[in-house]
């Protein structure tokens, strides 16, 4: 007999900690700082904290409520609730993040690099202005840092 066993968070902290690495994301952190300056610097900052209080919460908040009250993935959730005009809505769910992992991995792997050279001492190294163009030129290491972001990721996921 097969068990329908499915995962949850271990706790409360695991659950905060989930939802606040989705909301800031790898991204913001790395772009942020450059489209601030670029787009104004306060008023993108205030447009920016206004639609992540509002929209971002809104859709954190739906996301979280919908999850629970089904106990389902996003596209049966939406089945069982009789939104079947919005069914969209779950296979976006679904399908976003397979589209965003790749993204991060890529940046993951950057982070990694410069962390090692980092680590290495290089610091010096990594600022001059060529530097990061060399390294995204060269086709073996960003491939090469690119595993070494996942199998430390999969190791991390495998404990949980």
């Amino acid at each position: 007999m097969e068990t329908n066993k499915k995962s949850s968070f271990s706790g409360r902290l695991g659950y905060v900690m989930a939802a606040a690495g989705s909301a800031v994301g790898l991204g913001n952190i790395w772009r942020f700082p450059y489209l601030a300056a670029k787009y104004g610097g306060g008023t993108f900052l205030f447009t920016y904290i206004i639609l992540a209080f509002t929209v971002g919460f809104a859709l954190l908040v739906s996301e979280t409520a919908l999850g629970r009250k089904t106990g389902n993935n996003p596209i049966k959730a939406y089945k069982i609730l009789g939104a079947k005009k919005l069914k969209i809505g779950g296979w976006l769910n679904s399908i976003i993040p397979m589209l965003i992992i790749p993204y991060y991995c890529v940046v993951g792997g950057w982070v990694c690099k410069y962390l090692f050279e980092y680590l290495r001492g290089s610091s010096q190294i990594l600022t001059q202005d060529t530097y990061f163009s060399n390294f995204i030129a060269n086709p073996i290491s960003p491939a090469f840092w690119l595993v070494v972001f996942a199998v430390l990721l999969l190791l991390w996921l495998l404990k949980g």
